[in-house]
C-alpha cells in the first residue's frame, strides 16, 4: 500500500512539474523563479516545492527570499 501511494505521489509531482513549466500553449517556458512563485502561491511549502522541482530546499528558500524582496521594493 505504501509503495503504491509513493508511486502515485511521484507521478503527480511529475505532472505538476510539467504543467507549470509553460505559461501557455504557445509561449516560452517559465523561469525557475516563476515556477517557485506559482507553487508557493498555491500554498505549497518550500520542502514540497523542492521535491516537485528536484531542487534543494536551500535553493527554493533563497528564491522565495528574493521574490519577497522584489515584492517589498515594489510597494
Amino acid at each position: 500500500m505504501e509503495e503504491t501511494l509513493e508511486a502515485i505521489k511521484k507521478r503527480l509531482d511529475v505532472m505538476v512539474h510539467l504543467m507549470i513549466q509553460k505559461k501557455g500553449a504557445d509561449s516560452e517556458a517559465r523561469s525557475l523563479r516563476d515556477q517557485i512563485e506559482l507553487l508557493s502561491s498555491f500554498g505549497l511549502k518550500p520542502k514540497e516545492i523542492a521535491e516537485i522541482l528536484s531542487k534543494t530546499g536551500k535553493h527554493v528558500n533563497k528564491e522565495l527570499s528574493g521574490i519577497r524582496k522584489i515584492k517589498k521594493s515594489k510597494k
